[in-house]
């Protein structure tokens, strides 16, 4: 049975709509609104007749935040105008809004202590937030992500615990069916695949058409490659190693790249995309996904008439180089204000009404991707699936390789296309991670890190 597109999907796909018509018009600031009241988190007046610009990639915007923000426009007059790119075109089409001072009022980036001043450039490109209440809630070390030379910069709004890794999911039911084990090794992922696709399911769904979901393994599975190789991420932060000469990092390529070629993706996993995911996993006709350990939940909430249930969905780690560490990211989309806008305080405002802990709260209850917040005195909702995942793995967390090692974040677009191309044969496994060696040291130098240009 077909389950309906998902609600996250055809949201995003209205606000691309309105993006197309309005995001490239010049300065995004000007927007016209509602007559705007009450006072800002630093006191002062909202101006009237605003409009605040909210740029995101695709997939970052959850329901239940624009339901808080048609709450904020009820209680100020300040709308909210979510512009929504896709993922591919966001890095690009951000660093051209700042390089040219029209940045949008509010921007959700990606945060990280070993990327902000790079990707965002702080000091020069975001209002510094620290004197907001909000700030001294963050958890640590979510709070690192969002943080620039002592200042904060940015609102984490997602859950940047545990149940956000991505993770293994699998559906227990196809996996009963055919007496399938959860894999724990790479080889025992090649084997429940084999048997998957002999008796005519596709093992694995990945959505190759966003850019961004099918180098997550390459990213993700940094703790293990860390494991087998001590100091790894420090050396590499050093400029004392790169990554093509680490025989792990080519074997993790080569062991992603022959799924591909197993047939194991499928044969339209190039054209498939995350909003899709969800109908893709109800209709049983693939039995795997890199996703997140609440898959199940938010399927059945955007699918209602799906003929699983939440609660058929399980998940592991993902078993590349036979891992068994629970990978784990201290930083994500966060949302940070454009410092020469021309509403800076009714952005911080928005931020504020946001971090209200009843808000905070609410966004959580109604959104089930998540099961806890990076900030202090929010209650967090049960888990089992991620219970079931560090029950079933050896207890160990690693920081993900995006998030440890540092000038590999800003890239994640560019290493999409390039394994991309080593999936249609275009370029080799160890030519990918010589391109990734080549970008950092790029980025190090135009940083002036003294790793590189001493």
């Amino acid at each position: 049975m077909k389950g309906k597109r998902s609600l996250q999907g055809l949201f995003l796909y209205i606000c691309l709509t309105a993006m197309l018509v309005t995001a490239f018009g010049g300065n995004n600031n000007k927007a016209g609104g509602a007559a705007g009241a009450g006072g800002s988190a630093s006191g002062q007046t909202a101006k009237p007749n605003v409009t605040l610009t909210v740029m995101s990639s695709q997939d970052q915007i959850m329901n239940a935040e624009v339901e808080l923000a048609k709450k904020f426009e009820e209680e100020t007059g300040i709308k909210i105008d979510y512009q929504i790119v896709p993922s591919d075109q966001f890095t690009n089409l951000i660093s051209a809004k700042l390089n040219s001072q029209e940045g949008p009022d509010i921007i959700v980036a990606q945060g990280g202590k070993l990327t902000l001043k790079s990707t965002l450039d702080p000091e020069k490109n975001l209002a510094d937030l620290s004197d907001e209440e909000w700030t001294s809630r963050i958890k640590h070390p979510f709070n690192e992500g969002v943080s620039y030379n002592g200042k904060v910069y940015g609102l984490p709004l997602w859950d940047l615990g545990g149940s956000s890794s991505w993770v293994l999911v699998y559906n227990k039911k196809i996996f009963a069916q055919y007496g399938l084990t959860p894999p724990k090794t790479y080889e025992e992922l090649l084997n429940v695949s084999e048997t998957l696709l002999a008796n005519g399911i596709i093992p694995i769904y990945e959505a190759g058409a966003d850019g961004w979901h099918h180098q997550l393994p390459l990213m993700e599975m940094g703790p293990r490659v860390a494991e087998l190789n001590e100091g790894f991420y420090e050396r590499l932060n050093q400029n004392q190693a790169t990554l093509a000469e680490n025989p792990d990092m080519l074997r993790l390529v080569e062991q992603i790249v022959e799924l591909v070629r197993r047939g194991y993706y499928g044969d339209e996993y190039y054209s498939n995309s995350y909003a899709d995911a969800h109908n893709a996993m109800s209709s049983g006709k693939y039995a795997m996904m890199i996703d997140r350990s609440n898959f199940g939940y938010e399927l059945k909430a955007n699918i209602p008439d799906s003929p699983y249930d939440a609660e058929d969905f399980s998940a592991v780690v993902m078993p590349f180089l036979d891992n068994q560490i629970l990978n784990v990211n201290p930083q994500g989309p966060s949302k940070f204000v454009y410092k020469n806008g021309e509403h800076v305080e009714e952005a911080k405002k928005f931020l504020a009404y946001l971090a209200k802990p009843e808000n905070l709260q609410y966004f959580l209850d109604h959104t089930d991707r998540f099961s806890e917040l990076p900030f202090e005195g929010i209650t967090p909702k049960p888990n089992k699936v991620l219970e079931e995942i560090k029950a079933n793995s050896n207890g160990k967390e690693g920081t993900v390789l995006q998030a440890g090692v540092s000038y590999v974040d800003p890239q994640w677009m560019d290493i999409g296309q390039d394994l991309m191309a080593v999936f249609a044969g275009k370029m080799e496994p160890l030519e990918l991670l010589q391109n990734m060696d080549k970008r950092r040291a790029q980025q190090a130098t135009a940083q002036n890190d003294p790793a590189w240009t001493k």
